[in-house]
């Protein structure tokens, strides 16, 4: 009760500009994943229509100024002043409610939403792996599984005393350190059978993906769509040449299907570990200007610009404000 009351004591006080004259030149930018109508049950890390609606209308309200890529761009590559008031939005994998939803909730506000699509996925030759794995364990006809990993070690898959939404969480992360070069594979022959699971013949309706004709509505309507790897594993586990033909694969197909020379990146996951030295010289030799990784903090002109940090979009509104209006930047400067 008390910590909630501070909040909201901070937040009417950042609301009055304080934080944000005390922290300029900083922008938050928000990364969202799955966005759902009131029609659609909701899934992890999703957010309503509803939800969002409140939030982006607070920005209006507020007189907040949402930036398109370009716009960021100049201000880091010119050292121009950020404004204030200013956010970005971005979210991640190119699902068919990027399109459905997201963008037509932005668009009622005249507000840029910037798209990173796994090309793999718009182009239906696979669906993302963590995704695969929640439908696995969600239709799973056995109560345990013993597995091999794609490591070689053993796994057991606990589902008669343990949340299925756990069980996800715990597999996701195991294989987050695994060697993913031959993963789709594994997940097809190693993790659906031990479930006495059928491997689907097509995308699940509620995985699947935008189709390329939306991501140029979405370009013709001001958003941006960017490249978010060809198959959505992560880079600091596959070798040399399969990190290169993810960058390069994905930026091809963005170039050819949107006629545009992709100049920025998403890594997926985006954990600090999820990338190294060797994935930001191919981004810069593959001639991208920004890339953006998952950890929370503020874009700001003296960052590394194949390192930009994005903010999780909360589910707690007082918590959007408290980024928006910089208190989280006052809270992240005592941290340090």
């Amino acid at each position: 009760m008390l910590k909630n009351s501070a909040l909201k004591i901070a937040n009417i006080m950042g609301e009055s500009g304080i934080f944000r004259r005390l922290f300029p030149q900083r922008v938050p930018v928000f990364m969202l994943h799955r966005v759902y109508d009131e029609q659609e049950l909701s899934s992890s890390g999703a957010i309503s229509a509803r939800n969002l609606r409140s939030y982006l209308s607070y920005l209006a309200r507020r007189g907040f100024r949402v930036l398109t890529m370009d716009e960021l761009w100049l201000m880091l590559s010119q050292e121009r002043a950020i404004p204030s008031k200013s956010v970005m939005f971005t979210i991640d994998d190119g699902f068919f409610d990027h399109f459905d939803v997201a963008a037509k909730v932005f668009e009622e506000f005249g507000f840029p939403l910037n798209f990173f699509v796994i090309t793999g996925f718009l182009d239906q030759e696979l669906w993302p792996w963590d995704d695969q794995i929640v439908y696995a364990l969600h239709h799973a006809n056995v109560d345990r599984a013993e597995i091999t990993l794609p490591s070689g070690s053993m796994y057991t898959i606990k589902l008669a005393h343990q949340d299925v939404g756990v069980a996800v969480q715990a597999l996701r992360s195991r294989l987050k350190s695994e060697q993913q070069t031959d993963l789709y594979t594994w997940l097809r022959v190693a993790l659906f059978p031990s479930l006495a699971v059928a491997f689907p013949s097509r995308i699940p309706r509620e995985f699947r993906p935008m189709s390329w004709d939306d991501a140029r509505a979405l370009n013709r309507a001001g958003h941006g769509v960017y490249p978010h790897t060809f198959s959505h594993r992560i880079l600091s586990t596959l070798l040399l040449q399969e990190k290169q033909s993810e960058i390069r694969r994905s930026l091809a197909r963005v170039r050819d299907e949107l006629g545009f020379q992709p100049e920025v990146f998403a890594y997926p996951t985006g954990r600090q570990t999820d990338y190294d030295h060797v994935d930001i010289e191919n981004l810069e030799a593959a001639g991208f200007k920004m890339a953006f990784n998952t950890v929370p903090g503020y874009v700001d002109v003296f960052q590394n610009r194949h390192e930009l940090p994005r903010f999780s979009l909360p589910s707690r509104f007082e918590d959007f404000r408290q980024i928006v209006n910089r208190f989280e930047a006052f809270k992240m400067n005592l941290r340090d």
